[in-house]
């Protein structure tokens, strides 16, 4: 009697569990949904559960743009252009999701737009504050490794760094400027076309940045932050695409 109640939970569990993968939403049915709310041409990247209960998180690509919606699991109701807040972490879980999906083709970056530095095969590009003091440890490191060249793009988060960027981009070697502005000198240069700065803002705010440094590497994926020597070494060798 016990060996066959035991049969028949595991049974009703097994069969509980195929209920819910009968139940997942597939790309053919958030297409069919979402079609009649996104007039252009889209694409399902990825469906999974939400952080809200009783909802689908279905991400989407529209054009350069990725898109999260939010789909209730009896298909009646959609969340567009809503986002979750997470009371406890006071973190915007829908921003987090969409920065998870960033990719970013360094080929249609805009070089000019950038201070160079190091040579090599392998290419990083490097969002960066004139203030920003973890910008500056990471620029110390970059300089020590080999084979690597990057390309730092200027990107004040503030009135007061947009003006020393527009100082350093003026200056007549803006490598040593940069450097010297992250010593905390002040530069005294003759105002110039800082329309690259503008561009750069631009730029990451399209690939939502809103912290420094923020690093694109080699094959698309952008990361946020400072790593130690060791950790941005690795992350170089993979995200080399070489």
């Amino acid at each position: 009697m016990k060996k066959t109640l035991r049969i028949f939970c595991w049974s009703f569990v097994f069969s509980l569990l195929l209920l819910g993968n009968a139940f997942a939403l597939t790309n053919e049915e958030a297409t069919s949904i979402l079609k009649d709310f996104i007039k252009t041409e889209f694409k399902i990247l990825e469906i999974k559960e939400a952080p809200l209960e009783g909802f689908w998180e279905v991400a989407c690509g529209i054009g350069q743009n990725n898109i999260i919606f939010y789909i209730d699991k009896n298909l009646k109701f959609i969340i567009i252009s809503g986002q979750i807040l997470d009371r406890q972490t006071r973190r915007n879980l829908t921003l987090d999701r969409l920065k998870d999906l960033r990719r970013a083709d360094p080929s249609t970056l805009h070089l000019e737009n950038a201070i160079s530095m190091g040579e090599g095969k392998r290419k990083l590009y490097v969002f960066t504050d004139p203030q920003c003091h973890f910008c500056s440890q990471l620029h110390e490191e970059l300089k020590q490794i080999k084979d690597l060249q990057a390309f730092l793009f200027l990107y004040p988060l503030s009135p007061a760094s947009f003006e020393k960027a527009k100082s350093i981009w003026c200056s007549k070697d803006r490598r040593k400027a940069l450097e010297e502005t992250y010593q905390g000198m002040e530069l005294k240069t003759p105002s110039c076309d800082t329309t690259a700065i503008k561009k750069n803002v631009e730029l990451g705010r399209r690939l939502l940045i809103d912290s420094t440094p923020t690093l694109l590497f080699q094959n698309g994926k952008i990361m946020e932050g400072y790593f130690p020597p060791d950790t941005f070494e690795n992350l170089l060798k993979s995200n080399s695409g070489l």
